[in-house]
């Protein structure tokens, strides 16, 4: 009888130590649901912001084409990474590249994605936040559905992915339209035109700057007659 009131007070502690044990795991995996809870949501907010500003700049009335695009591709180029998407879509191209040639690549692929952005953007209603997807602590991916004027096109579904950014903040890494991410499909046309052309990243960047001035000349030419009816 000794021995089994001696174990008692043991039993006792075991329990309040199980209880304690419980306890703290969940807090921690309270801890966690908040965390991921509040990347998501900061991912998101930060999405839905950067949207709204590219509206303000499309929709702002006395800019003419080329101000609209400046503005645009300096509010571009603050909220993606352009040099790590633009590093990615060359593949395995980008780490036998003179530097030169990919500073030269980077700044191609800035306006060339800039007009592509823009082009897209221009043709759909200022697209809303839906929910989001965390990968990671620092990757999420926030959906967006965007609606074309009048309902004349079906809804697009888009989905941004949003990373940490290195120096702190969050910045945009890919874009997916209708299921497809821009940057894997630019990195497979890329790199195949690299394939064949001698791995020539100069020339890509110049096929790219002609790419991105026959948009930049088309929407010059939708604005004009837009405002000539």
């Amino acid at each position: 009888m000794s021995a089994i009131r001696s174990l008692r007070p043991m039993r006792r502690v075991h329990e309040q130590l199980r209880r304690a044990v419980c306890l703290l795991a969940f807090i921690a995996i309270g801890a966690v649901i908040t965390s991921d809870a509040r990347a998501a949501n900061s991912a998101e907010t930060f999405v839905q912001s950067s949207i709204d500003k590219t509206y303000v700049i499309l929709n702002e009335g006395p800019l003419n084409a080329s101000e609209r695009q400046a503005q645009f591709r300096v509010l571009l180029l603050s909220v993606v990474d352009v040099r790590r998407v633009a590093l990615f879509t060359l593949g395995p191209y980008a780490r036998a590249g003179a530097q030169a040639d990919l500073e030269t690549f980077e700044r191609a692929f800035a306006d060339f994605l800039s007009a592509v952005y823009q082009r897209g953007l221009e043709t759909y209603n200022s697209p809303k936040v839906t929910g989001s997807t965390e990968r990671a602590p620092d990757d999420v991916i926030v959906n967006v559905t965007a609606t074309a004027p009048n309902g004349k096109r079906p809804p697009l579904r888009l989905a941004f992915r949003v990373r940490g950014a290195s120096g702190g903040g969050q910045l945009i890494t890919d874009l997916q339209v209708e299921g497809a991410w821009l940057a894997i499909v630019q990195r497979a046309e890329f790199t195949a035109y690299l394939q064949q052309r001698g791995a020539n990243i100069a020339g890509l960047a110049m096929e790219l700057q002609k790419r991105s001035a026959q948009i930049r000349l088309a929407q010059s030419e939708s604005e004009i007659n837009r405002r000539e009816r």
